[in-house]
């Protein structure tokens, strides 16, 4: 059986992990589900200091506190910035990074850097609906954005999300090795994009599928879901996982 460390992208926290790794340890699979400082139930930590490299090390302490090898390493939105800068610090940890509908993070580039053209001016938009003091955050998606829209679900998020601060998606990656292409990576697609491109004038994922296309290395596995499969079609997700981790086991 497989270890599991799932990190969550912005707004969410370990939560929304919640079915999905139910799932994952009825398998029999160990699964670890941390928070990122200053989202989730760790939001009474927020503020201005918070960057990626804080999120970063987060995910590294539970490796390391966690006495955690073999991690099958999976990333979520912005999450995928956190996992690849966790796999420059601990090569030798991590049996497979999965990236899920994620950001693939590049040397000297933070993630406003890389998404599709329009998407900073449209995040801005967002930050700017906040009041003048908290114009320093990002607000939470609507739901409707990441393919959430049943009741059930709705209810399931209500009132957890919370925004993220603006110098996480502003902070600059700094990578000593190849990330992700001296370790075993693979990539989720999500690939119903309706609801982003509601809300934004491009995808702002398309850099990353069109990489993900382009270089060699890639293991790709498509969910007929939004943004947010681990609230929409979590057996689904499960069984992909699982199914990485087993190929990634055998190889």
């Amino acid at each position: 059986m497989a270890t599991f460390v799932l990190v969550h992208g912005g707004f969410y926290g370990g939560w929304g992990w919640q079915r999905v790794a139910r799932l994952l340890r009825a398998d029999g699979h160990e699964v670890y589900t941390p928070t990122l400082t200053g989202l989730g139930e760790r939001s009474h930590l927020l503020s201005r200091s918070i960057t990626l490299d804080t999120h970063i090390q987060d995910i590294v302490n539970v490796l390391v506190y966690e006495a955690l090898r073999d991690v099958i390493l999976v990333g979520h939105s912005y999450g995928g910035m956190v996992i690849t800068g966790v796999a420059d610090r601990l090569l030798d940890r991590i049996a497979l990074l999965v990236y899920m509908d994620a950001h693939i993070g590049a040397n000297n580039k933070s993630a406003l850097d890389v998404l599709a053209g329009g998407t900073g001016d449209t995040l801005d938009d967002m930050s700017e609906t906040q009041s003048d003091d908290d114009q320093w955050l990002l607000p939470p998606l609507p739901p409707d954005a990441t393919g959430i829209v049943s009741p059930e679900d709705l209810a399931f998020i209500a009132d957890k999300l919370t925004p993220l601060p603006l110098a996480a998606l502003s902070h600059k990656l700094r990578l000593s090795h190849d990330i992700p292409r001296c370790l075993p990576h693979a990539y989720i697609r999500c690939t119903d994009r309706s609801g982003m491109l509601k809300y934004f004038p491009n995808d702002p994922l398309t850099p990353f599928y069109a990489q993900i296309a382009a270089e060699p290395g890639w293991t790709i596995r498509d969910i007929p879901s939004g943004h947010d499969p681990m609230i929409t079609h979590p057996r689904e997700l499960a069984a992909t996982l699982s199914e990485l981790a087993q190929s990634a086991v055998h190889a």
